[in-house]
């Protein structure tokens, strides 16, 4: 009788997910047989102080742009907000549905800003109210495109992204010169900080097998010359996974 294989036996997979975030990929990573290596190339902490009081109160929608929107609005105190609700991404939507909340409209595939605004309710929203929350300094396109359409738009800024730390750097660079069999990048910041991170052995991460979370993050990947994208169909760990075991698999029968 024949010994079953594990879809990942024996491979090596660079995890840059932010610490707190990593965990359940990681796992799964592990059940397939993997080993996966984690060196967060982003770190997500709260903007102090939070806001407090009924910061959300007054609006027609709150966008939330990412899950940590969510985590850090509720941390802010959002409770029953007395608007209708809007998440870009399924995993946004998902934290908002666990936590009582009811989506009006989410973005569809591929999660985007953009596929957001071509949404039927966000076409007509001329003297709207509408408030996003969101990262410091994140993408201007949705804020910009609402505004340019007549609404009254403000921004929640809950949170900041920071730099990898020293460790995961010095991870990285250790894994880089031991070898890994694919890395996993869920946005164009991880992508940004992993190749800064990289150092000397820039050049040995961009021939390695990239998955990426979306097609547009797979463009930016080929326009900074990595030699082996895949794009998966949204940055869920189940959607990054099945990318990730589809591409090792076409390399196993080749």
């Amino acid at each position: 009788m024949g010994v079953d294989v594990l879809p990942l036996q024996g491979r090596r997979i660079g995890v840059t997910r932010p610490r707190r975030q990593a965990g359940n990929l990681c796992r799964m990573i592990e059940e397939r047989g993997g080993r996966a290596h984690r060196f967060p190339m982003i770190e997500i902490a709260a903007v102090e102080p939070l806001p407090g009081g009924d910061w959300w109160r007054g609006q027609d929608w709150l966008i939330f742009v990412s899950a940590n929107a969510v985590r850090f609005a509720l941390a802010a105190g959002l409770r029953a907000p007395g608007a209708r609700l809007a998440a870009i991404g399924r995993a946004t939507a998902a934290a908002l549905e666990k936590n009582g909340f009811q989506v009006a409209c989410r973005a569809p595939a591929p999660y985007t800003s953009e596929s957001l605004l071509d949404q039927d309710c966000f076409r007509q929203v001329n003297g709207r109210r509408i408030l996003i929350v969101r990262g410091v300094g994140g993408r201007p396109k949705l804020a910009e495109t609402l505004a340019g359409r007549g609404a009254e738009v403000s921004l929640a800024e809950l949170y900041r992204r920071l730099p990898p730390s020293r460790a995961a750097v010095e991870t990285l660079r250790a894994c880089l010169c031991r070898g890994l069999d694919a890395v996993l990048v869920t946005s164009a910041e991880v992508l940004a900080n992993l190749q800064r991170a990289a150092g000397e052995g820039v050049e040995a991460l961009r021939a390695l097998p990239l998955v990426v979370g979306g097609e547009r993050l797979a463009g930016k990947a080929w326009a900074a010359r990595f030699e082996d994208v895949t794009a998966a169909a949204s940055a869920l760990d189940a959607d990054m996974l099945a990318a990730l075991e589809k591409r090792l698999v076409q390399e196993r029968k080749a």
